[in-house]
């Protein structure tokens, strides 16, 4: 399902962020927020351990719940928060594509641009990149301005290092990025054209924005995959792809993706939230545990190394409309009575994850088992769909995968002092 973008002020973000924390303060440790089969993850939680000597990279994967930003960053901030920052992680011009995303940055550009994504049924391209998206530009010069909130107290946007990803479409095209040194390099993921490009940035001292510029000697289609942003510290990396409507089935015919994701972003911790669109559809349930499987072979196969951990969706509703007639004046005039109710194939979609996770020995994170638990705490925290949430209960979600994390970390930790 598609999500739209929430317009929050700047101060309205951190108000709701500071909200959300003391919500959760108040939430009770005995309601079960825990991960199942959750010593898959210790080879993460070790590297964890480590994490003031090395770069640990998250990779979250879903739909529009993860599109937003507001539900994997949360995750990413209280993580950042006790293991240290690496940088912001991987970003995409959302804004350039007319779709919404995380609202901490934003990209500007003087051209215009088309936009490809992994749930088009006709594409320009079969390479989509990391990002499952990409933009593609006729210009002979393209330009993209990226530009960090630098007021935004929950996310680190200072670059030291940004890895830059695109096909010029041409061998003999010149990049310029005023302040920074340019390493170029050929073939960064696998599956690309010939022209596929990276271009390693580094700045003398941190930045929050910086400017590229592209010189081509002909109007071959240019496109632009996204970019790995990082400050030169150790500790996380938090980077998300989330793609509204995305379904298991979308990642798996578009696996390019997926193998992107693994060379570039080289996760210790890949986190998949999907379920949700499958759930609205002609879902199969026998269909839909092979379409798990093949993403989660797809992962180990090109990060044999990367701790899985699988989430269910939230407990989402359908929405009924029961016209009915009124007279206004001489007039019959007709209403509708609009009630909510629970979709019955959320609980198919999370049984299948869990049992999924549970015979093939993964990390599952039961989120929809939390969220009917916590209604109370969810009660003002759902779009007007009944789908989603607002920005208060994507955070809500965030702070919840936090703890039940950090809460398996610490049994990780207790098991190795045990004797």
């Amino acid at each position: 399902m598609n999500i739209s973008s929430w317009h929050t002020s700047k101060k309205g973000i951190i108000s709701l962020f500071t909200g959300v924390l003391t919500t959760i303060s108040s939430i009770a440790v005995g309601q079960n927020n825990s991960i199942a089969q959750d010593t898959a993850l210790y080879r993460f939680f070790a590297a964890l351990n480590k994490s003031d000597s090395n770069v640990i990279s998250v990779l979250h994967l879903g739909d529009s719940h993860v599109q937003a930003g507001f539900f994997p960053f949360t995750t990413a901030f209280f993580l950042q928060q006790d293991f240290g920052s690496a940088g912001r992680g991987w970003v995409f011009p959302y804004n350039l594509a007319n779709t919404n995303g995380p609202a901490d940055y934003r990209w500007n550009s003087t051209g215009r641009w088309e936009v490809d994504k992994i749930i088009d049924r006709s594409k320009s391209t079969d390479i989509l990149g990391p990002g499952a998206i990409v933009l593609t530009s006729r210009n002979d010069a393209p330009t993209l301005a990226f530009n960090g909130r630098q007021d935004d107290e929950r996310m680190d946007n200072n670059i030291r290092q940004a890895e830059l990803f695109f096909d010029p479409g041409t061998d003999d095209s010149s990049i310029s990025v005023p302040g920074a040194g340019v390493d170029i390099s050929s073939a960064p993921f696998e599956g690309g054209t010939p022209t596929l490009r990276k271009a390693s940035l580094t700045f003398a001292a941190p930045v929050q924005a910086f400017q590229v510029r592209w010189d081509r000697r002909n109007a071959q289609p240019f496109r632009f995959y996204g970019a790995l942003l990082q400050n030169g510290q150790n500790g996380v990396l938090y980077s998300a792809v989330g793609i509204n409507g995305a379904m298991y089935q979308h990642y798996n015919e578009n696996n390019g993706t997926l193998i992107a994701e693994m060379e570039v972003m080289q996760p210790q911790l890949v986190i998949i939230s999907l379920g949700t669109n499958e759930a609205y559809g002609s879902l199969n349930a026998a269909a839909f545990r092979e379409q798990i499987d093949e993403a989660v072979r797809t992962v180990r196969k090109y990060q044999p190394k990367a701790s899985i951990v699988l989430t269910t969706p939230p407990e989402c509703k359908r929405v009924s409309k029961r016209p009915y007639r009124r007279k206004v004046g001489k007039k019959y005039k007709t209403y509708y009575r609009v009630a909510y109710y629970p979709n019955p194939y959320i609980a198919v979609v999370t049984q299948q994850i869990m049992s999924y996770c549970r015979e093939n020995g993964l990390a599952c994170w039961n989120f929809n088992g939390v969220n009917k638990a916590m209604v109370k705490s969810f009660a003002g925290g759902w779009s007007g769909d009944h789908i989603h949430f607002n920005a208060r209960g994507y955070q809500l979600q965030g702070k919840l995968l936090y703890e039940a994390l950090r809460n398996s970390y610490d049994k990780f930790l207790k098991s190795r002092k045990d004797p």
